[in-house]
Parts: C-alpha cells; structure tokens; sequence
C-alpha cells in the first residue's frame, strides 16, 4: 500500500471556509465606493445643470443690456436738441412763454448776526 497517497483516518480533513468577517468588511468598503460614485455622478449631473441655467441667465442678460443700450439711445435721439426742433417745426411741440407771475424767486440767504448761521429757506 502506497503511504503517501492515503490520509489516516484520524486527522482532520482542511477545508476552504469563507472568512465572514473579512467578506463583510470587503463588502462594506465595496458599497461605500458605490455610493461615493453615486454622490460622484449626481454631483456632476448638477454642475452640468447649473452650468446650462448659468449660460442661459448671462445670455438673458446680454440681451437685456443690448435692448437697455438701444432704448437709451432712442430715448437720447428723441430728446436731443435738434429732435425737439423738429417737433416744434412740426407744430407736434408748443412752447408757451412763462409768464412772470408763474416764476418763483427766493430772496438769497442772508447771514444771521445773531447766530452767524444760514438760513435754510428765505421767504418774502
């Protein structure tokens, strides 16, 4: 009989078992990373959102000055000198001379001897 190949009887048969702990703890650590891929990828998904609402926002605003920029410019032709003379030309305008009783005069401000202060308002 060939010893070598034969095992006694009485020795205990070596086996491969599965480490609990060991797997647990790689288990843990491989749905961390998951997660953490997750939270990477939702991250990017709302810089990229962002990103959009922020093109359309400066875009929005470009718009909103060119049209602010034109409108002073119309506003500007409209009241320029030689745009209101067209006006009263075209008899659009009518200028009415102010009368002397419809202007208001103030006294100038005196110096007060007493307090040696101005006075805010002077009245006839």
């Amino acid at each position: 009989m060939n010893r070598l190949h034969t095992q006694p009887s009485n020795r205990r048969r070596t086996n491969n078992g599965i480490e609990v702990p060991l797997l647990a703890q790689w288990l843990v650590v491989f749905f961390m990373l998951g997660l953490l891929g997750l939270f990477f990828v939702y991250l990017k998904n709302q810089q990229h959102a962002l990103g959009e609402q922020t093109r359309l926002v400066e875009q929005k605003i470009t718009e909103l000055r060119a049209h602010h920029d034109a409108l002073n410019a119309k506003v500007t032709a409209l009241t320029s000198r030689g745009a209101l003379q067209r006006r009263l030309d075209e008899k659009y305008l009518d200028l009415i001379p102010i009368t002397e009783t419809a202007i208001a005069r103030t006294n100038p401000t005196s110096n007060s001897s007493e307090e040696k202060a101005m006075r805010t308002a002077s009245f006839p």
